[in-house]
């Protein structure tokens, strides 16, 4: 039974690899999120203060600015190892698709182009950081993304941005349960490792 004890470590240890990398919830306050004024020739995020926290667990916004975006705290990198970015959104205006989801670095930004309802209910999207599935500027060249340009992104990741501005006049979104999820491949090659050295104890 010995590696039975040693087969529920790891899967204890693939359990917790499945931590989130970031997670923002907003039950209490903003968690630091921000306004931001976006550029879509550069795909720069200018600070424009901080977001407003909703008591119903959400922050929102009406349109604030030229393209209006929420924004993360400023992160320092470290996120190669993310396989999706999820979280759930409302408008109650949109006559889109606009870019929708930034995720930017100092040297570029991978980004997702998306219509979204304009019913003021929330709705789950979740992005796989698939080459070819996101586009990437460096603010030159738009191009669709490699695995290399996600890659140095996400490893000098510095800001998410999420469109706060859906249309060409007024505007009201909501944000809520924004979270990067990192790739758990590791532990679940070691964890069947193990299995499979103890179907050939057993058999022996």
């Amino acid at each position: 039974m010995r590696w039975m004890t040693c087969l529920g470590v790891v899967l204890c240890g693939f359990s917790m690899a499945h931590a989130d990398l970031l997670s923002y919830h907003f039950d209490t306050d903003n968690e630091g999120w921000r306004r931001a004024d976006f550029n879509p020739s550069t795909l720069v995020l200018t600070d424009m203060g901080a977001a407003t926290w909703n008591a119903g667990g959400y922050i929102d916004a009406p349109d604030f600015s030229n393209w209006s975006f929420h924004v993360s705290p400023i992160l320092s990198g470290g996120f190669a190892s993310a396989s999706s970015l999820s979280f759930d959104y409302s408008s109650d205006f949109s006559d889109g698709p606009y870019p929708f989801v930034v995720m930017a670095s100092t040297t570029g930004a991978i980004y997702q182009t998306t219509s979204v309802p304009a019913d003021g209910a929330f709705h789950h999207y979740s992005y796989d950081f698939t080459p070819g599935t996101w586009l990437y500027s460096n603010g030159i060249d738009f191009r669709a993304a490699t695995a290399a340009d996600i890659s140095s992104v996400l490893g000098g990741l510095v800001r998410i941005g999420i469109n706060a501005d859906q249309e060409s006049g007024p505007d009201y979104t909501r944000l809520d349960n924004v979270v990067l999820v990192p790739e758990p491949i590791s532990l679940l090659g070691l964890g069947f490792g193990l299995m499979a050295l103890a179907a050939r104890r057993r058999k022996a």
